[in-house]
């Protein structure tokens, strides 16, 4: 068989009847790019010699400098104290939207298991919201520790999580709710996809 490549295309079908079919290009689209195509596989065959040579072990790439208001010692933090305090509001308008998910991240992880469960029916009563809470995970995978080391780096109030731990699970409840509703949207949703 043959194919041809101009304004109208001849379709020759060999052992068959022959027949000849005529295709009219669209307009607007540009089928040059089509012109040369070489080889059919999705994948470029490179001639052995221009084979790449193996990997050579290189340095690792330095650590991302982050931005200094990241990495601020957070010593200033008034103490976290129920049921409200200057703690929210510091939290709100003093730390950065990766310290509030550092903090968050190390609030979580502090938790055991059953407290853990009972975070997220209450971050569930707290959505009310069945298309977004069906989504959420099952089972012990969204039970476990976060990954701390996605923020790494960035400071959190490391008093917080001691004041934390030593709270009953209704009060660390109400902790959760409270830094929870003080996130934008945004920042709520990144809370949201780490249970999805």
């Amino acid at each position: 068989s043959k194919c041809i490549c101009s304004s109208a295309v001849s379709v020759d079908l060999g052992t068959r009847r022959s027949s000849r079919v005529q295709v009219q290009q669209m307009p607007g689209i540009d089928y040059s790019k089509f012109d040369k195509i070489e080889d059919s596989d999705d994948e470029p065959q490179l001639a052995p010699q221009l084979a790449k040579p193996a990997a050579q072990p290189t340095e690792p790439p330095e650590p991302m400098k982050l931005p200094e208001e990241h990495c601020r010692a957070l010593d200033d933090a008034p103490s976290l104290k129920l049921p409200d305090g200057d703690w929210l509001t510091f939290y709100q308008t003093k730390m950065t939207a990766p310290q509030r998910m550092q903090t968050l991240v190390h609030l979580w992880n502090s938790a055991g298991q059953t407290e853990r469960v009972e975070f997220l029916r209450h971050l569930i009563d707290l959505i009310n919201n069945p298309a977004i809470t069906n989504r959420i995970k099952g089972g012990q995978e969204v039970l476990k520790d976060l990954d701390a080391n996605y923020y790494h780096g960035v400071t959190f109030p490391e008093a917080w999580v001691k004041t934390f731990e030593g709270l009953q699970v209704d009060e660390k409840k109400v902790t959760f709710e409270k830094l929870f509703k003080s996130l934008d949207q945004q920042e709520r949703g990144l809370v949201l996809g780490t249970l999805m």
